[in-house]
């Protein structure tokens, strides 16, 4: 794994067997372009998984890149994300989109061992009300490349034994999601970009931006100045602070969400779940439950300031207290869970754009300083590592012409 002095490589890369994986998936790889002058030097702040993404395509790409966090790779949200692969979204346009990152995982799965499982998705519900929007949904998307089964009781029993679901007033059932652990995806990222000549330098903080005549010349940073041509700001819950150094103004929802993590058992499924009440969880490769029963932390007195800013929960006895409620809801519908010991509560905090959709280009009047910041990231890095790239190389990406920055000015 990566070294917390910066610049280390990975020691978990095989690189000779890494390479050959590569020449196979040779169709995907941006590193076709020839750069005839010398690399475009480019930074990407934010360690997380659509930071590392970008830094792998833009190092495949001929680019000299660094990557710089503030704490460290995968930190922030990317380790508290449940990480659910998915296009589970109304908009057809952000939909296609999340179904070719979806498509990119598939590609680069194997090459880069990034240990993806691919146990499709599940939702369902007891309620009448919440069934007729269920049913709405999975009528819209008949004949697309996202349709989804509709299930009866008997059905779900059948696709899925080990659930004991209740009532079932409605459900479906979707086959090309799946779900990750993001942190080791983005160290996988990570040493792909350092094996082509990447650094990566942790903890290290951007302290300012510097520009000669409109245009950047390099930045401050708390391990000393860097040169740089382009700058990409992945950097999650942080990303508006970084674009105020360049005279931007970006605002983020405050998204605050928990997840509970047991201990490892028996692989009892591989789909993830959607139930009643706000029940979500799955079964992580390495035997794990993960999984919340709430979006946000319950609103109650001894949550308000976390659900007001960005601040840890007060001890770990109320961390067990979630913890131990949120897993007694999965073992509801899913009771193998009941043998699982809890482990740790994750707090994470959603770096959710106010509207709901990506923020994804150069901000006005700065055409060096590139934002890309969204929910979802972890469904979303793989395509984005590679749109971003072709425009820091200024190929414009039609697919990202409704997520500009500048929808957020005036």
């Amino acid at each position: 794994m990566l070294g917390s002095s910066g610049n280390r490589e990975g020691s978990s890369i095989r690189r000779r067997e890494l390479l050959r994986g590569f020449a196979a998936a040779s169709v995907y790889s941006l590193s076709r372009r020839v750069i005839a002058r010398a690399p475009l030097k480019v930074v990407v702040v934010g360690g997380g998984i659509v930071g590392a993404s970008i830094a792998m395509h833009l190092a495949q790409a001929g680019a000299a890149v660094t990557v710089l966090d503030r704490i460290g790779p995968a930190k922030g949200a990317t380790e508290k994300s449940f990480a659910w692969i998915n296009t589970y979204v109304s908009d057809p346009h952000y939909r296609a989109m999340r179904l070719q990152s979806l498509l990119a995982y598939r590609a680069l799965d194997i090459p880069l061992e990034l240990g993806i499982t691919w146990g499709g998705y599940l939702n369902w519900t007891d309620s009448e009300a919440e069934a007729h929007d269920i049913r709405s949904y999975a009528t819209s998307l008949a004949g697309t490349p996202y349709a989804l089964r509709t299930l009866s009781a008997a059905e779900l029993a059948r696709i899925s034994p080990c659930l004991t679901p209740g009532p079932v007033a409605s459900a479906y059932f979707s086959a090309i999601d799946g779900h990750a652990d993001p942190v080791w995806v983005t160290y996988r990222f990570l040493d792909r970009a350092q094996l082509l000549g990447a650094k990566v330098v942790f903890p290290c903080e951007v302290t300012g931006l510097d520009f000669r005549r409109g245009r950047l010349a390099g930045m401050s940073t708390t391990r000393g100045r860097l040169v740089a041509d382009r700058v990409v700001v992945a950097a999650g819950t942080n990303t508006p602070h970084l674009l105020s150094m360049a005279g931007f103004s970006l605002r983020l929802a405050h998204a605050p969400g928990i997840l509970a993590h047991t201990l490892p058992i028996a692989e009892v499924t591989k789909m993830v779940y959607d139930g009643p009440r706000s029940v979500s969880f799955k079964q992580m490769a390495n035997g794990r439950i993960v999984g919340t029963d709430a979006p946000a932390p319950p609103d109650l007195p001894a949550h308000r300031e976390i659900r007001d800013h960005v601040v840890d929960f007060a001890d770990d006895a109320v961390r067990a207290m979630h913890g131990t409620r949120v897993l007694e809801h999965i073992a509801a519908y899913l009771p193998a869970a009941r043998a699982a010991t809890f482990d740790r509560l994750t707090l994470g905090f959603r770096p959710m754009p106010t509207d709901g959709f990506p923020v994804v280009g150069a901000i006005p009047g700065c055409p060096d300083v590139y934002v890309a910041v969204t929910h979802s990231g972890v469904t979303l890095a793989p395509i984005l590592g590679e749109y971003v790239s072709r425009e820091i190389f200024a190929e414009e990406q039609d697919s990202l012409a409704p997520y500009r920055p500048s929808r957020f000015t005036g």
